[in-house]
This record gives structure tokens, C-alpha cells and sequence, in this order.
């Protein structure tokens, strides 16, 4: 009777065993988590966006899929305008913002996660747009998104600065871009995206940097099991995963795996067959353990490998004291040291090889004390190496288990390429800047200046900021074919150049050729050139080893050559640097040009053009101003007015060319025979007046007869002997100019009626006027 007690029993609880398997299968099925939904904006590329299918994409839809997998449980994103982000929030039809910046005034109504990265904002401006501050008026109103942290920040730092709102950032760049705003605030990578989308490269650039900030998730007050959650996958997620999702080149899967159920399938089973089932069971427990502990030391040793032979620098760090408790070959390779021990001797030892602060020990130390008071920290390091190489880096650090204890894990990121493309990025825009403000300096000089003072500042400008010993521009001479000094900078220190300076033409030939294409010269003091720069193009007392050329040409002739010398030779001129100094060589001529122009329309108003002698107009503006400076001081004035004797006589004898010839030369004479304060000018025809300052009646005419023998003892080209007459008129009280020439032209026809070649007075009543 209690064997078959005992059978039925375990008959019925096979059975029921069969039937609670499935059961329980399926309970596991149903307790699938809810998903976690995310709230962000549609149109915030490439942060969070719709692609042309409706589905989300972006950098942080991929970094909530992979914390989504460090929580177990799957994301949905509600992507709408950014103001509704936050809202969606705040009225519970979402758990979770996918990522903002914090402030105070969010967080009245939100819980802030840990970082999750660094995202930089900065103010675009259009290209047209000539603004040097974002309180420019030309700039207002500038555009935000509405709700945005932007917004909020300019209108905390800046109050009575006019906004517009957009809904989202693509609604603002288009209306940037369609010339609604001609600036507008954006995060960086957005703002780039999005130009690059609706306009051109170079059409907006970033005045400005606004800020650079941490993105953060955010939950409602309260929920705090949310938020602690969220925050413990993003310590889990690891650096390298999250530089693979930044650089968006490897794509996050889930892989579910299914365990496999060994199900009965045979009802009332006997004792031998439930024993015979549980014996395979743990040999199949067994074996899968023992796979697991095979493929756990696979993937041990593929890690080393990884840790290795990776890309990037790792290292394991002590918790308290920052020592390197291992480091792969990259990491060791930064530093230029063979070992870890060495590492730690030359570097969190000695401190001998670090740069100094931001990038000190101390500094590296500040950072490792964040991370076990903080969380994780990103940030850009600069690394120094024993033999005085530097590479900047990209720096993550975390704490996390190894071993069984607390360690700070480093990874870096080579990215000195980036920073020298930065670097030469912005030494370009302020290249840009420097021959923008030389534009404007050389709109400024004054016309009636030999040398316009607006040059030398150029130079001093170019000189400054190139960090040269000397900014020199020379004028080509075509006579000597060599190049006279115009005008010069010089470096504090630097001797200046002699006035009559002069590059003679044996020295420019070889180079001459390459200027005339317009095209710049570049002189290494090397053993070829060596003797060349240091006697001719270069002045011993600096040591200059490198000079550039450029050339300045007007209607294809050499004009003028702008010379940059520096102490150093250059590795390399990047185009960009010679394009923009070759525009400001070629504003300076330009300027030189409109000078000379304007010096020569001037002469042209004021001289006469066959004897180069003042004209009437020029001498009656010259008698007037003297005129009233004797009436005021009460001083002596007098003119003289000479024509020739039978002028007509030799024009109908020998042309009009000789005539003129006649008036040249005879010009020529009156120069050599006046005094410094006199003025010589052509009245008309073959008439000649001369204003003589501080003279009497009685010295103008000793002035006037010595005139008159000079002239006739001198034999002229062609027609021989001339013979002039002369009248002399001293100002007296009451005298006008017109009455002042009115008396020396009556005292002259006296002197022709007298029998001409002689000198007449005309009374001048008192002595001074």
C-alpha cells in the first residue's frame, strides 16, 4: 500500500512540476520592465532629431539606448518643440529630459543628473555683420529658441538685450540665414550642423563664446530612485563607449539572451526518470559553468590585448596618492618613458616633466579629487614628455572597482591635430581682424603730408602681430633698379634703418623676376643666401634669419616691397597667412597711390604747368595771406612784375616751341637768383610776378635791376639775348592786393614806354603798410 502511496505522489508531483515550468516561463515573459520615456527636442541636430523616416537619431538617442542597457530597460523618446521638452517633464508624460544645461531656475522644478558631456554655445554672426561686441546695435535683435538656456543666459547677463524666439533651432538658423536676424545664439555643433544644411561655409562665424557647460539628464522632484538609477549607469558607462557613440563610428546593439528551458514533456513519470532528469540537469550546469569560466578568460585576455595595443592612453591610478598602478604602451609612449616605474619617478614623483598650471601636478591632483568628490570628469590636458614633446589630450576620468578596490581609471584621446587646426583657425580670424583694422587706418591720412602718417602705423600694426624685428616698405627705383627706403618698424630694441637706406639692384635681380609675377619671396639665412641678407637686405646689429618679401604692383610695374623680418626661420608659411598680408601689402600701394594722386591734382591746381612756377590763382591766395600779415605786424611788402621785351617777335620768328622754351628757362633763372621767402609765379602769357616779403620799395628795386642784368647777360637757346622790363610796388596803407599788382603794372608800362630792359618804381607813399 505505501509504495503505491509513494508512487502516486510522485506521479502528481512530476506532473505538477511540468505544468509550473511553462507557468513560470511565462511570468518571467510578462515582467518585461515599462519603457523609460525620454523627453527632448525634435530638431537639434546632432544632438536629437527626426531623420527623414520619423525615427529618432542622434548623439544622445544613441547615449540613452546604451544607459537604457545599463538599466535594463528599454527607451521611448517623445522628441517635440524644446519649450514642450521640459513641460512633458513637468506634467508626467515623460520620466525623464534626455539633456540640458542646469540653472537656477530650473531647478525649481527639476532633479539634475551627473554630467553626461561638455557641449560649448557660442554666437553666431553673420559674415556682413561688422561687430566686435554682442552689445553692437547692428547686431539686435538676436535670435534664441524659446525656453532655452541661451535665452535664459542673455537675458541674465544682458537684460536690455533684444531677443527673438524661435520654436526650435532650425526655424532660428533658417531665419538667420534668410537675413530675419543677423545673429543668433546656438550650441555649437548645432549651429555648425545647421549652417552647413541651409548655407555656405563662411556665411555666420562665432563672435563669441557664451559659455561652455556640462549636459545634464533631469527628473521631477522626488524621484529620487529614478535619478539614482540613472546616474549609476551613467558611472557604468565607459569611457570608451561613450567616445564610440561621440564619434558615432560604432552602433550600440541588444542582444537578448533567451536561457534555454529543458521541459518535461512526459506526464506521471517514475522516481528513476525525475532522478535521471536532475542528473542532467547539473551536468549541463555544470558544463555551461565551465564555458562561462573559459569564455570569461578569453575575454580577459582579450581585454589585455585591448588595454595593450589601444588607440588611446589608459591608466590605472591609486585612489589617494595618483601613482600609476598600470599604464598600456600609448600611455607610456605620451610621457616617453619605458615602464610604469619610470612613469611614476619622472611624473607623479619628481614632478619634473609637467607643464605649468592649468596643467601642473597640482592641477592633476585637483581633478582626481573631483572625481572621488563628484563623479566622472572631461576635460582637455596638455602632456609633457621627457625628451619636450607636448600633446594635448582628451582626458575622461572615473572611479571604479578593479581588483576588488576603489581605482581612478584615466583614458585620453590624442587631439593635437585638432588643437593645431584650432590654433591656426584663430591666428587666421585674427590675421582677418588685424587687416581689417589696417583697412580702416589707411581710409585716414592727409593729402597734403610727403609721407601719410596712416603707413607707419600699418607697419607698426603688421610688425606687432607677425612678432617680427622689422616691418619695412621700400619704393622700387626704375632708375637704379634697386629699392629706396619709404618707411619702417622697428621691434623695441631694434635700431631703425638710415633714412637713405637703399637694397641695390645686385641684390634684388635674383628675385626680381618672381615679384614681377606678384608673387612673395621667402629668404632663409642659409650658406647660399647668407652673405645676401646680411649686407644687404638685413642690418648686422639683429640677428635676422628669415625675411618675406611681398610684392606691391600698380598697371603690372613693381612699385613698392613690404619686408617682414624675423629672428627665427619658419617651418612653414600656411597660404592663408601669405594671402592676407599679400591684401594688406596691396592696400598700403593702393594708398600710396591715392596719395601720390591727390599730391599731383594739388600741383596741378597750384603751378603752372609749362614753368612749374605757381599759377595766378595760387599767387593771389599767397599775396592776400601776406598782405594781411603785414597790415597786422606793420611790415614791409613789395612785388615786382616783369615781362619780356618783344616776346611776340620771337614766337613769330622761331614758333611757339621756342617761345616756350624761353619761358622755361627763363623761369629757371628767377628760381636761382631768389631769396627762400620769395614766390615766383606765372601771371600770364610772358608775364612773371614776384612776391617779396619783409622789403621795402628801395630793396625791390635793388632786387628787381640786379634781376634784370642777370637776365640779360644770360644767352638762351635759339634766339640768344632776351631782355626784360620790370615794374616795383611797395604796399602802402589802404592797399589791396588788386591795387598792390594795379601800381607795379603801371611802373612797368612806364618802363616799356621808357625804352624797355629797365626797372621803374611806382610811389608807395609810406614806408610799411
Amino acid at each position: 500500500m505505501y509504495p503505491t502511496i509513494l508512487l502516486r505522489f510522485i506521479g502528481l508531483f512530476c506532473a505538477a512540476l511540468v505544468l509550473a515550468l511553462p507557468t513560470a516561463a511565462l511570468a518571467t515573459d510578462e515582467e518585461t520592465p515599462a519603457p523609460l520615456v525620454v523627453s527632448q527636442d525634435h530638431s537639434w541636430p546632432p544632438l536629437a532629431f527626426r531623420d527623414r523616416h520619423g525615427e529618432p537619431q542622434g548623439l544622445l538617442v544613441d547615449l540613452w539606448r546604451a544607459l537604457g542597457e545599463q538599466m535594463d530597460r528599454p527607451v521611448e523618446f517623445k522628441l517635440v518643440d524644446w519649450p514642450q521638452t521640459i513641460e512633458q517633464v513637468r506634467d508626467e508624460r515623460a520620466e525623464v529630459h534626455g539633456g540640458l544645461f542646469p540653472s537656477p531656475e530650473r531647478a525649481e522644478f527639476l532633479d539634475f543628473s551627473h554630467p553626461l558631456l561638455p557641449l560649448e554655445t557660442g554666437l553666431f554672426v553673420s559674415a556682413d555683420a561688422r561687430a566686435e561686441s554682442i552689445l553692437d546695435p547692428a547686431l539686435t535683435p538676436i535670435g534664441v529658441v524659446a525656453g532655452s538656456y541661451e535665452r535664459e543666459f542673455l537675458q541674465g547677463r544682458y537684460p536690455d538685450l533684444p531677443l527673438r524666439e524661435y520654436p526650435n533651432n532650425a526655424d532660428l538658423v533658417a531665419a538667420a540665414v534668410a537675413g530675419e536676424v543677423v545673429a543668433f545664439a546656438a550650441d555649437y555643433p548645432v549651429g555648425r550642423y545647421l549652417l552647413d544644411i541651409h548655407s555656405t561655409p563662411g556665411k555666420f562665424h562665432v563672435l563669441k563664446v557664451l559659455y561652455r557647460q556640462q549636459l545634464v539628464a533631469a527628473v521631477r522632484p522626488g524621484q529620487s530612485a529614478l535619478l539614482k538609477t540613472i546616474n549609476e549607469a551613467i558611472a557604468e558607462l565607459g569611457p570608451e563607449e561613450l567616445a564610440r557613440i561621440t564619434n558615432r563610428w560604432i552602433h550600440t546593439e541588444t542582444v537578448e539572451v533567451t536561457p534555454r528551458w529543458l521541459l518535461p514533456t512526459l506526464a506521471g513519470i517514475t522516481v528513476p526518470l525525475v532522478l535521471l532528469f536532475i542528473l542532467l540537469y547539473m551536468r549541463a550546469l555544470r558544463q555551461q559553468r565551465t564555458r562561462l569560466r573559459r569564455e570569461l578568460a578569453e575575454r580577459s585576455e582579450q581585454f589585455q590585448i585591448l588595454f595593450e595595443n589601444a588607440a588611446i592612453s589608459i591608466m590605472v591610478h591609486d585612489r589617494e596618492t595618483a601613482q600609476v598602478l598600470e599604464a598600456n604602451a600609448r600611455a607610456l609612449e605620451s610621457y616617453g618613458v619605458p615602464d610604469v616605474e619610470t612613469l611614476n619617478r619622472v611624473a607623479f614623483t619628481d614632478a619634473t616633466i609637467w607643464a605649468g598650471p592649468p596643467y601642473s601636478l597640482a592641477d592633476m591632483h585637483g581633478w582626481i579629487t573631483r572625481v572621488r568628490e563628484q563623479g566622472p570628469q572631461r576635460f582637455e590636458w596638455l602632456t609633457c614628455s621627457i625628451d619636450g614633446k607636448t600633446t594635448w589630450e582628451d582626458v575622461f576620468l572615473r572611479q571604479m572597482q578593479v581588483g576588488g578596490k576603489q581605482r581612478i581609471i584615466s583614458t585620453a584621446i590624442d587631439i593635437t591635430s585638432r588643437k593645431q587646426v584650432e590654433a591656426r583657425l584663430q591666428r587666421q580670424l585674427e590675421l582677418e581682424e588685424v587687416v581689417r583694422k589696417i583697412s580702416i587706418t589707411l581710409l585716414i591720412y592727409q593729402p597734403d603730408r610727403t609721407d601719410p602718417p596712416c603707413i607707419a602705423d600699418t607697419l607698426a600694426l603688421l610688425g606687432e602681430f607677425m612678432q617680427s624685428l622689422r616691418c619695412t616698405l621700400f619704393h622700387y627705383n626704375s632708375d637704379t633698379e634697386g629699392l629706396d627706403l619709404l618707411s619702417q618698424w622697428c621691434a623695441p630694441g631694434v635700431a631703425p634703418k638710415e633714412a637713405d637706406f637703399h637694397i641695390p639692384a645686385v641684390v634684388l635681380n635674383p628675385y626680381y623676376t618672381v615679384l614681377l609675377k606678384g608673387e612673395p619671396v621667402i629668404v632663409n639665412a642659409n650658406e647660399d643666401n647668407l652673405h645676401i641678407l646680411e649686407h644687404a637686405l638685413i642690418a648686422t646689429d639683429v640677428n635676422i634669419r628669415e625675411i618675406l618679401a611681398l610684392p606691391i604692383l600698380r598697371e603690372g610695374e613693381l612699385k613698392e616691397v613690404l619686408i617682414l623680418s624675423f629672428s627665427d626661420m619658419q617651418q612653414h608659411w600656411p597660404h592663408t597667412d601669405i594671402q592676407l598680408l599679400q591684401v594688406a601689402a596691396d592696400m598700403i600701394g593702393g594708398t600710396l597711390a591715392r596719395h601720390n594722386l591727390e599730391q599731383e591734382l594739388q600741383r596741378q591746381a597750384s603751378h603752372d604747368s609749362l614753368t612749374g612756377l605757381y599759377n595766378r590763382r595760387k599767387f593771389e591766395v599767397m599775396l592776400l595771406h601776406e598782405r594781411e600779415r603785414a597790415t597786422r605786424y606793420r611790415r614791409h611788402l613789395a612785388i615786382i612784375l616783369l615781362d619780356i621785351d618783344h616776346f611776340k617777335l620771337v614766337n613769330d620768328r622761331f614758333g611757339h616751341n621756342v617761345g616756350d622754351e624761353v619761358l622755361r628757362q627763363l623761369a629757371v633763372l628767377m628760381r636761382e637768383q631768389r631769396r627762400d621767402s620769395d614766390v615766383l609765379a606765372r601771371w600770364g602769357g610772358e608775364e612773371f610776378i614776384i612776391l617779396l616779403p619783409e622789403t621795402d620799395l628801395d630793396g625791390a628795386l635793388h632786387t628787381a635791376e640786379l634781376l634784370r642784368q642777370c637776365i640779360a647777360d644770360t644767352r638762351f637757346s635759339t634766339v640768344g639775348q632776351v631782355t626784360v622790363s620790370l615794374g616795383v610796388s611797395a604796399c602802402r596803407p589802404g592797399d589791396t592786393p588788386d591795387s598792390l599788382i594795379s601800381r607795379a603794372d603801371d611802373a612797368l608800362y612806364q618802363a616799356k614806354e621808357a625804352g624797355r630792359n629797365r626797372v621803374r618804381p611806382a610811389p608807395s607813399g609810406s614806408a610799411e603798410c
